[in-house]
């Protein structure tokens, strides 16, 4: 495995996050919106949300990021956070990068008061999906719904 860093978002580094957030976006198939994604860097640049975003770097060079948010929950008796965004570069894969960036989430929001870490996972992505299995994560019988607000 690589060496790798984490570094936390900075106003300096807010354009790298975008541009990795845009190729994770189309990679994933969801929707690039700059403005939304501004906003949500721009609200964690201000401490404004409770959420945690770190630039991924190998040899001082950017090859992903993660991203994770607080919540809590009833079930568990505290902190439910959930691991929001995790994207590794395509060359930058097959290198043990997404293990070390799942550990570092999970000691992340372990330091901040989690007690359960959630993710979700393309029905399409099996090869994100066998990574998440691997560090332990299951699926739920119960499906995620959301809506916009």
């Amino acid at each position: 495995m690589s060496a790798s860093v984490f570094v936390p978002l900075a106003a300096d580094s807010r354009a790298a996050a975008l541009e990795l957030m845009r190729a994770y976006y189309a990679e994933d198939g969801h929707e690039f919106v700059p403005a939304v994604a501004e906003a949500a860097l721009d609200a964690i640049l201000a401490d404004a949300a409770p959420a945690w975003f770190w630039l991924l770097q190998v040899n001082g060079a950017i090859v992903g990021y993660c991203c994770v948010t607080g919540g809590f929950s009833l079930e568990v008796a505290g902190g439910d956070f959930f691991l929001d965004e995790l994207y590794v570069i395509p060359s930058a894969r097959g290198r043990g990068l997404g293990q070390a960036a799942i550990r570092f989430a999970e000691d992340a929001a372990r330091d901040r008061g989690a007690v359960r870490l959630c993710l979700e996972v393309q029905p399409d992505n099996h090869r994100a999906a066998a990574l998440y299995e691997r560090a332990g994560y299951g699926r739920h019988a119960r499906p995620l719904l959301s809506k916009r607000l």
